[in-house]
């Protein structure tokens, strides 16, 4: 399962990519609707249409408008020091959905893993040496960069002692 944000005139959307032997059409939407995240579902063929408007009535449209994709789609993380961090997919997807609407560090923070918020702890000691952003990159990569970069900073404080 793969998610892309975009917009449908002036409609915030969120193209979902996922398996159907996995999870159907209609338990997505019934999650989605569950969780109201779904206002309003929009639909891209008669089928979704049918099963959508049974499952959340009239606030399943058809639209076949072309979407606008959002280039940055890690657009609250990205204003936190968590983009500072080595994230999976998934991690950066919920942490970011997280922070959405104000959210803070702390909203994020319960899906990192303990070594991630020991990071996490030395970048907030630490904000103004120059760290990457991590967003994008794959987790192996990601984590050898913030290494390297916290064992400069760890030499450097040693150093100005």
């Amino acid at each position: 399962m793969a998610t892309r944000p975009g917009w449908i005139k002036k409609t915030e959307v969120v193209r979902v990519r996922f398996d159907p032997k996995v999870v159907s059409y209609a338990e997505l939407v019934k999650h989605a609707a569950k969780r109201s995240c779904a206002r309003p579902v929009v639909t891209r063929n008669g089928a979704q249409q049918d099963i959508a408007s049974k499952i959340v009535g009239k606030i399943a449209r058809r639209d076949d408008t072309a979407i606008r994709w959002v280039k940055d789609d890690k657009y609250y993380l990205s204003r936190t020091l968590l983009r500072h961090l080595p994230l999976t997919r998934i991690q950066a997807t919920r942490i970011n959905a997280a922070l959405k609407g104000g959210g803070r560090v702390k909203d994020g923070v319960r899906w990192l893993s303990p070594r991630q918020r020991d990071m996490l702890a030395f970048v907030q000691r630490h904000p103004d040496v120059g760290w990457p952003s991590l967003i994008g990159i794959a987790v192996r990569p990601s984590w050898k960069r913030f290494l390297q970069k916290k064992g400069a900073v760890v030499a450097a404080t040693r150093t100005n002692k």
